[in-house]
């Protein structure tokens, strides 16, 4: 198969994250013949680098329909839990044990981006379709020769198409040539849309100068530490192979985040060694600094695989469904909602629910109009008013953007419990203790666990 673009294809898939991969493959899934079916990117293959790194359950759920999960699964890490604490203590911790009688999937996979990008494109393959690189978009227009949407090309080329599927990210060139809005959904701008504390953030891969047997370190999920400094992210990157394929390294890499005030001034946009350590001491738990005075065991990240700075916001399209330059233009994932922070992770996992709901129900809406079509007498119909029934399409696009807005006032809302965790005074110290009792629960722990699966925002 070759790189060249058709004049021609009945659904184009402008993107080829994780969404816009599944998309394709849950549209192959449900009938649409590949032939009929393009999937373009704006980046050479490899371009990407390692970002989301969790699956959650719900997620894995949606993908084992497309023979995607045990694939992923096989490569990842099963975390069994989270942990929030302060730099001295835990303050909550839970297991994802809660799940077990929802899924069959009761724990975190936790997988670097592209190795999930790299499983998916090459199921995708598997199916007769391959991406195509790099196009990138520049225009949209009214076909003058086909009834539908002539999509250009930076190169000068033009595919003729019916359905677009925006999965090109938050600053998708489909959502803004169509016209829909994308904002916050408090009315805040979209930049001043997430607290400023944490509204910048640092993400890199690391190796650690640590014991392998440290309990502070083992693969078992995610750890959250809240400071007065803010909030620093651990997690395991991935089975050796995962580092091996990614980076060339043997050794153990993970991942480490941290917050950066905006009163600070912007961090790097390649974080140094040096940035990286003296913010790790700053943030994360005292037994990972490598300062003595702090650590009588000092701990040293020894190697920088990636690093890289991000703003992180929260908005959410107008709108997920519309008919627009003579077509129907539906988005995906990041293209149609972007969530604050610890947000990035369900980002990308309601971005892949939304695209393995879709193939059956487009499928289906283009079954009925080709049926519709080829009925007797349908020639003596306007062409144009073929397309009039996309109820089904709306109405899954409604349900989406519902999905959406949950995520970030979900999303919001872990910020304002990080905030409150970190705030030194003693009336939060009072409060804090009583939310410490109350996680302790097991029902409050078993509907956190629940939310933060996504089995209940499917």
């Amino acid at each position: 198969m070759t790189n060249t673009l058709p004049t021609e294809t009945q659904i184009i898939v402008v993107g080829a994250g994780p969404t816009g991969l599944a998309a394709a493959i849950s549209l192959i899934y449900s009938g649409i013949d590949p032939s009929n079916l393009t999937i373009v990117d704006c980046v050479e293959k490899g371009a990407n680098t390692s970002r989301a790194l969790t699956i959650h359950a719900a997620t894995l759920e949606a993908l084992d329909k497309y023979d995607c999960a045990s694939r992923l699964i096989e490569l990842g890490i099963k975390g069994t839990g989270w942990r929030l604490g302060d730099k001295t203590s835990t303050i909550f911790q839970a297991t994802f044990d809660h799940i077990a009688s929802y899924t069959k999937f009761p724990f975190v996979l936790i997988l670097e981006q592209s190795t999930t990008e790299r499983v998916l494109e090459g199921r995708l393959k598997e199916l007769g379709v391959e991406v195509k690189r790099p196009w990138r978009v520049t225009g949209m227009r009214d076909s003058k020769e086909f009834q539908g949407t002539d999509i250009l090309f930076e190169s000068g080329e033009t595919v003729r198409t019916r359905y677009v599927i925006g999965a090109d990210g938050a600053r998708s060139s489909v959502r803004q040539l169509s016209g829909i809005n994308f904002a916050d959904p408090d009315g805040k701008s979209v930049d001043d849309s997430v607290d400023p504390r944490v509204a910048q953030m640092v993400l890199a891969d690391v190796s650690i100068s640590l014991p392998e047997d440290q309990a502070a370190l083992q693969a078992s999920g995610i750890s959250l530490t809240a400071s007065e400094a803010g909030m620093f992210l651990l997690v395991p990157l991935g089975k050796p192979t995962v580092s091996e394929q990614l980076y060339s390294s043997s050794e153990t890499v993970y991942r480490i985040g941290f917050n950066v005030p905006r009163g600070l001034g912007e961090p790097p946009s390649k974080p140094s060694l040096e940035y990286l350590q003296n913010n790790t001491n700053l943030h994360a738990p005292s037994v990972l600094s490598s300062d003595p005075d702090v650590n009588p065991n000092p701990v040293r990240i020894t190697k920088v695989h990636w690093s890289t700075r991000f703003r992180m916001r929260s908005a959410l399209a107008e709108v997920f469904f519309k008919r627009v330059h003579g077509g129907i233009v539906f988005l995906l994932g990041d293209a149609a909602h972007i969530h604050s922070p610890a947000g990035g992770q369900m980002s990308m996992n309601l971005g892949l629910r939304d695209a393995a709901g879709l193939g059956p129900v487009l499928a289906d809406h283009i079954r009925r109009r080709e049926s519709k079509l080829s009925a007797p007498g349908a020639r003596n119909w306007d062409v144009s008013d073929m397309d009039f029934d996309t109820t089904t399409l709306e109405d899954y696009a409604a349900s989406r953007r519902i999905r959406g807005l949950e995520n970030i006032r979900l999303t919001k809302d872990f910020t304002n419990i990080l905030n409150f965790v970190s705030r030194p005074h003693l009336l939060s110290r009072l409060l804090l203790w009583i939310f410490k009792l109350l996680l302790s629960l097991a029902i409050f722990q078993s509907r956190l666990v629940y939310r933060l699966s996504g089995l209940g925002n499917r």
